[in-house]
């Protein structure tokens, strides 16, 4: 090496940049470059960048190069995969009953619509159980409440209507076992508006049974399906409550949650007119073992525009409960103009 490129290797190593190099030297850049990078080569060295400290230093890397024994194992991790046939998990599969449950029918403000499709699903479904979940008539002649002057309503009408929606949902039922809840519109217990009717107005009959049997709910309303209809406060399948229910709130879903948190577990309910679910788990503490929870609130089967109420947020629907050995499932089903999508059928029918 000639001493000027000694020099301007030194000079370079200490530091000075190349324009620095070509001032002093006479030495052009690309010139300087060369002779340094040859003097380095294949040499881990310290190699500025511009301007820099004496003490700062920036260390050039040496190229790294993989081992025949490492560029083999990378190979392999992309090599085909060959996996053992693998073990089929041993399961149990069980054919699932269905119930069909539908509520607040509020005949004789029914929607027919909505009753053409549920008695559709249940011809084809043909569930064993159905649970007409309280409020199915109105009593909206006994009502307390402002009716429109313009229309004459008497229980006639009422029992008539119910009555022949019984003759054919018995008929399409396939010899389903047929359950009412008791609710405050209908049925015969002590919340209901029949009885607390004939409370006020005949008290003093009401202490006869006699009496009470013949103006019970399932005499004048249910009338010759009394036999086929069982009057119930409540229907348990596996572990869901399915009741017409009191607690009324807010939002959808919200009143459920009401019953859920009060009765500790799963329920479906009516009564609210709404659609919605919602599920909630209970830890477990001491020896209270954990629980899943789940409400649900399966809307309603009658007119969305009563005459006693302004836009109600309301939904048209009902629900399909499958049913295995401990366990249940639930599809809720949304009527809207009259079309409904049933997944338990894989079909939509249409009013």
């Amino acid at each position: 090496m000639s001493i000027k490129q000694q020099q301007v290797v030194d000079a370079r190593n200490n530091g000075w940049s190349y324009g620095q190099i070509n001032k002093e030297f006479g030495v052009a850049k690309s010139t300087a470059q060369g002779w340094v990078k040859k003097y380095y080569e294949g040499v881990s060295i310290t190699e500025p960048v511009g301007y820099v400290n004496d003490n700062l230093q920036k260390v050039k890397p040496s190229k790294f190069k993989k081992t025949e024994e490492e560029i083999l194992k990378f190979l392999q991790e992309l090599a085909p995969i060959t996996l053992p046939k693998p073990v089929k998990p041993s399961v149990k599969t069980l054919l699932s009953d269905y119930a069909v449950v539908f509520s607040d029918l509020h005949f004789p403000m029914q929607c027919e619509k909505s009753i053409t499709i549920l008695l559709e699903t249940i011809r084809q479904l043909k569930p064993s159980t159905i649970i007409i979940n309280g409020d199915s008539c109105d009593i909206l002649a006994l009502s307390k409440y402002p009716k429109d002057i313009m229309k004459n309503y008497n229980l006639l009408e009422e029992r008539v209507e119910y009555q022949k929606f019984l003759s054919n949902l018995l008929e399409v039922s396939g010899g389903a076992k047929i359950y009412e809840t008791n609710a405050n519109h209908s049925s015969g217990g002590p919340e209901s508006r029949l009885r607390r009717y004939l409370s006020e107005r005949i008290p003093e009959l009401g202490c006869l049974p006699e009496v009470m049997e013949a103006l019970s709910y399932e005499n004048i309303f249910l009338g010759e399906f009394k036999d086929d209809i069982e009057m119930v406060d409540y229907v348990d399948l596996n572990g869901l409550y399915v009741m017409h229910g009191t607690t009324v709130r807010k939002n959808p879903a919200s009143s459920v949650l009401g019953e859920v948190e009060r009765f500790r577990a799963s329920v479906m309910m009516g009564h609210v007119h709404r659609m919605g679910s919602v599920c909630m788990r209970q830890p477990s503490i001491g020896e209270r073992e954990e629980k899943q929870l789940f409400g649900y609130e399966i809307g309603c089967m009658c007119d969305m525009n009563p005459v006693y109420a302004s836009s109600p947020n309301w939904t048209n629907g009902f629900a399909v409960i499958a049913l295995g050995e401990n366990t249940f499932g639930v599809e809720l089903v949304p009527i809207v103009d009259g079309e409904a999508t049933i997944a338990a059928l894989g079909k939509t029918i249409k009013a």
